[in-house]
């Protein structure tokens, strides 16, 4: 027992997000332990060879994915996630604008009214969503790749 050592391996955890979204940390966890806190967009490991359930979560300890990866030897063991609210954020960003907006500018009598409803249908209906998708709320894809060997 003494006398085995452990061989580690590289993983790297790659975030795949677009540049119109804030950048927030992403708390990575494996195997139901924290590791750390992702602030930029690539990370890397050191780790056993083994299989692994890694959590990505976000700022929002609701909304998390989990995956299982295996970690190999002679590869490039590599894990990229994404945000699967692209369409939801840009709507959402939009109608923040709308909302920032409607200090400063009033619309005319029935249109507010109209602005009011579909805002806050809008509102709810991501909502609902966002508590749907909460245990998938990043896509996890695993890679890897050969590594050449240097003689």
């Amino acid at each position: 027992m003494y006398g085995q050592q452990i061989e580690y391996q590289k993983l790297t955890i790659e975030k795949e997000s677009s540049e119109l979204m804030a950048k927030l940390p992403n708390r990575i966890f494996i195997n139901g332990r924290l590791v750390g806190i992702m602030q930029t967009k690539k990370v890397s490991i050191m780790i056993p060879e083994g299989k692994y359930s890694i959590m990505i979560q976000s700022p929002i300890p609701l909304l998390y994915a989990t995956d299982e990866v295996e970690i190999e030897k002679g590869v490039e063991n590599v894990v990229t996630f994404k945000n699967r609210e692209r369409i939801w954020d840009i709507l959402f960003t939009i109608d923040l604008v709308l909302w920032i907006a409607g200090f400063f500018f009033s619309l005319p009598e029935p249109w507010d009214l109209v602005y009011e409803i579909s805002t806050n249908t809008f509102l709810v209906i991501w909502l609902i969503y966002e508590f749907c998708i909460r245990k998938k709320y990043y896509m996890i894809r695993q890679h890897k790749k050969m590594l050449r060997e240097c003689n």
